[in-house]
């Protein structure tokens, strides 16, 4: 059965400085995305955020392979990644740590996601952790009109279980989808989702046909949890963007600043947590 269409929310811009900024999804409902928290489309030719924490949720960023540069990772683990475009980055900060990402070449803009995914309340004290996947390990698809990469989690396609590397670490905690697609002018694809996975379209570029409705860019595609078949159709300039899917945690969310715990009572441990030192250290490279 195919899926119905939930919600389409559009993502406003949301200015860094005068060169950076990112389109954003952070809806009210945190449970139409669960695990999934929120979504920003960046674009960064410039250093901008300092070090900074994170606890009880991972930070993931997603290059996009066209983008003029990528990022530097740098965290209190000891990582140092650079993530290159059509790079996956995911930091699973668990009980907490500390990282940077800046441009790798000030000047040319990194263009990617960042996508902030919920840690389930037995993992939100697991040992801090980062994954890196780089762009030639990861399984690719492509049909008339369609082509796609698959950055994290798994797709079924044509008969055949597409993996990204990323499923083999038996340290990643809370696993999600992230397929990469661009759809030529008019042209339609479906991909087969577990039906207990939430799932969404992040709409980067061009726009999407719903019947006789045209969807522009930037936006989220929200689609009910009622099948197994997600379905997209490009409009007439064709569409380019990121489908996610994962399994809801169904967990009370309390998100604040760069943590996400079950309650208010979280937000205060991960804090004196970090004041007191415990998520390492990490000085600013610029």
């Amino acid at each position: 059965m195919t899926r119905s269409i939930k919600t389409f929310i559009p993502m406003p811009w949301h200015a860094f400085d005068a060169a950076s900024g990112a389109y954003m999804l952070h809806p009210r409902d945190l449970h139409l995305l669960d695990p999934f928290i929120g979504v920003d489309a960046f674009t960064m030719p410039q250093p901008y955020f300092p070090p900074h924490p994170h606890a009880g949720m991972s930070a993931v960023t997603l290059m996009f392979d066209d983008a003029e540069g990528g990022f530097i990772n740098r965290d209190s683990l000891g990582d140092f990644s650079e993530i290159r475009p059509g790079d996956l980055h995911w930091t699973q900060a668990g009980s907490g740590m500390i990282h940077e990402e800046i441009p790798a070449e000030p000047g040319r803009a990194a263009r990617g996601l960042q996508v902030f995914v919920n840690l389930a309340r037995a993992h939100k004290q697991a040992p801090p952790a980062a994954f890196h996947v780089r762009r030639e390990t990861m399984p690719t698809l492509q049909a008339e009109g369609v082509q796609g990469t698959v950055m994290a989690g798994e797709l079924h396609w044509q008969g055949a279980l597409l993996r990204s590397p990323i499923t083999a670490d038996a340290r990643w905690l809370t696993q999600g989808d992230m397929i990469d697609l661009r759809l030529a002018a008019g042209a339609s694809v479906q991909f087969e989702v577990d039906a207990a996975k939430n799932a969404f379209f992040i709409l980067i570029q061009g726009e999407l046909a719903v019947g006789e409705q045209a969807l522009p860019a930037p936006g989220a595609l929200v689609f009910e949890r009622d099948g197994s078949t997600v379905l997209l159709q490009a409009g007439p300039t064709g569409a380019r963007g990121v489908l996610l899917a994962g399994r809801p945690i169904g967990e009370p969310i309390y998100p604040k600043g760069p943590f996400v715990g079950n309650s208010a009572q979280d937000i205060a441990a991960y804090a004196t947590r970090f004041y007191r030192g415990d998520m390492g250290s990490l000085a600013a490279s610029f």
